[in-house]
């Protein structure tokens, strides 16, 4: 990653080899710690069914129950605006080397971020 580049007053933008431009929230990257994330888990802790379709807007997200197909109130705000999210490739991308990568640049950005 050679420069940092905003999609606007909350995302910024990774570029990747193998999953191409990627939007990172702010936000979620504050909270996110990089060293303990697991594939199907969604960045904000839950289980990602905003992601795919199948969410539910009640307590059983946080819970990791199944869920009901309802709207969810945590819907991934990159995903709405029509990026792809850096983080719903890390929860959901299974190629290990863009998991790696996508961390790696993740990483990057939060220390040019905060130096």
């Amino acid at each position: 990653m050679t420069d940092i580049k905003q999609y606007d007053e909350h995302a910024y933008e990774i570029d990747t080899e193998s999953a191409g431009k990627l939007a990172v929230d702010m936000e979620t990257l504050k909270h996110f710690d990089l060293s303990d994330h697991q594939h199907g888990t969604a960045a904000c802790g839950c289980c990602g069914c905003c992601f795919t379709g199948d969410c539910c807007g009640d307590e059983d997200c946080v819970k990791g129950k199944e869920c009901g197909a309802k709207d969810c109130h945590k819907a991934c705000r990159e995903n709405n605006e029509h990026h792809d999210c850096a983080f719903c490739h890390l929860a959901f991308d299974s190629d290990e080397a863009s998991h790696q990568e996508i961390l790696n640049d993740l990483k990057e950005l939060s220390q040019a971020l905060a130096a």
